[in-house]
């Protein structure tokens, strides 16, 4: 069973562009992680549109395709995942969602 894990960020007040670029930075090197070790595919991680944006609404979306259950609670566990909450925790919040893939 695949599972598509999508968290969706929304950026604090305070948080600085530096921030929010660190953010992505970390996001992304976790991506490459995931594909190369627990083969996630279709890897994702996006800036909310300016034409669509409207106050409290989300600012940035990742999102990914994760081969089983026990690739994801690999994922929660390691370190490149622990890299990204560090920073995460301090200058948004976040809301997480798992949906199975349907398959073909």
């Amino acid at each position: 069973m695949k599972i598509r894990h999508t968290v969706i960020f929304t950026f604090y007040a305070s948080t600085s562009k530096e921030q929010k670029e660190e953010v992505v930075k970390r996001l992304n090197e976790m991506g490459e992680f995931l594909k190369q070790e627990l083969g996630v595919t279709n890897w994702v991680v996006e800036k909310h549109i300016p034409e669509t944006y409207k106050e409290k609404r989300s600012d940035l979306l990742q999102d990914g395709i994760f081969p089983s259950l026990d690739a994801l609670q690999q994922h929660s566990n390691s370190e490149v995942h622990k890299r990204v909450i560090e920073l995460t925790k301090k200058v948004c919040d976040w809301m997480t969602i798992d949906t199975i893939v349907p398959e073909n």
